[in-house]
């Protein structure tokens, strides 16, 4: 008979796998994903200041407010053995499923329709890229145990609609109206701006920072 693996907590990564397997320490890693974006997304935004980032990283807030909502109306049940490291008992749909979803149709639709002077090849290396990390997040609930199938599909199709929805609304209502936004006195305050008209914006800060610094030493 197959001895049940036995699990044990991984560092800092909220989740119980096989000592033995690096495999499950890949997927746990993996787990963490949501974590790290929305991390990044906050850091991106105290950086830049930029609209489109407030929009998106809005739109992971308003994802999650969706699956609260979905899995205290349906209230199934995570699988029986399911970790406890204080996570709601419900387990329809999937959060991270739902989030992986949400970012990998959002950022796959900024990356096509909102990003310029970046080659196609490029663009598609970084969708395949955040396709292989929502399918490893996807495949670790269900091996971590966390959740069944259903569970994790629901989630995920869920995430991908609410995604492809808000940003085809966002693309229809905030983005021709983020110059507009960006004049608003509280946004001039906060130094919020949109970057759509500026082709490379690394090299429009850098080539601004490069006059600055040559008026300050002609001086």
């Amino acid at each position: 008979r197959k001895m049940a693996v036995q699990r044990e907590p991984f560092g800092m990564f909220l989740v119980m796998v096989d000592p033995d397997s690096k495999f499950e320490k890949l997927l746990g890693v993996a787990a963490m994903a949501p974590y790290f974006i929305m991390c990044a997304l906050a850091v991106l935004l105290l950086r830049c200041r930029e609209l489109l980032v407030a929009v998106w990283l809005s739109g992971h807030l308003l994802n999650e407010a969706l699956n609260l909502v979905l899995k205290k109306v349906i209230k199934e049940p995570r699988p029986p053995g399911a970790p406890r490291v204080g996570f709601d008992e419900h387990g329809m749909p999937s959060s991270h499923s739902q989030f992986m979803g949400f970012y990998l149709v959002f950022s796959s639709c900024v990356l096509l329709f909102r990003v310029r002077n970046v080659r196609a090849h490029w663009k598609l290396g970084a969708v395949a890229f955040n396709a292989l990390l929502s399918a490893a997040v996807l495949h670790g609930r269900i091996l971590l145990g966390f959740h069944t199938p259903p569970q994790v599909l629901v989630g995920f199709g869920v995430g991908c609609a609410a995604g492809l929805a808000y940003f085809f609304l966002a693309r229809a209502v905030l983005f021709p109206a983020f110059g507009r936004i960006a004049r608003w006195p509280l946004m001039r305050l906060l130094l919020a701006r949109d970057a759509a008209g500026v082709d490379n914006v690394m090299q429009f800060e850098h080539d601004a920072y490069a006059r600055t610094q040559s008026a300050v030493k002609s001086k």
